[in-house]
């Protein structure tokens, strides 16, 4: 019985190779996988953070809307609102600022994940993103 076991074993491992071998991809295709992986493998450079700096506002204002906070922002002067932060970018009363902006009398000192620094000679304000409570302004003393 063993005498009969390693011929057959050899004929089905030579069956195997031989049915894996037809199964391979021919070298034409494999150079063309080859030239695809290196293609992703090349450094993509995207925008850098002065051509990101230099992005306009993408949102659209439609000038009722404009005009609405302009007078909102005169009646309110020295009302700050953050509304949004990204990037250390901080959007206060609608404008995006970064930090070392002057805001009004107040230089922007710390944006964190929720939360900016506004500080100037008297004072040092900390601005939190609005929650349910209109709570979102903290004042310090120097």
């Amino acid at each position: 019985m063993k005498t009969l076991m390693k011929p057959i074993l050899g004929l089905l491992l030579m069956f195997t190779v031989i049915e894996a071998q037809d199964k391979l991809p021919a070298s034409s295709e494999v150079k063309e996988y080859d030239k695809i992986f290196e293609k992703i493998a090349e450094r993509r450079s995207g925008a850098d953070s002065i051509m990101i700096d230099k992005l306009e506002n993408p949102f659209i204002i439609l000038s009722s809307e404009q005009n609405e906070s302009e007078n909102n922002a005169t009646a309110q002067a020295s009302t700050y609102v953050l509304e949004a932060t990204f990037d250390q970018k901080a959007k206060i009363n609608g404008n995006w600022y970064k930090k070392n902006d002057l805001i009004g009398s107040y230089m922007l000192i710390k944006i964190t994940r929720n939360s900016v620094i506004l500080q100037n000679e008297i004072e040092k304000k900390e601005l939190v993103i609005r929650t349910k409570d209109d709570s979102n302004i903290k004042i310090f003393s120097k």
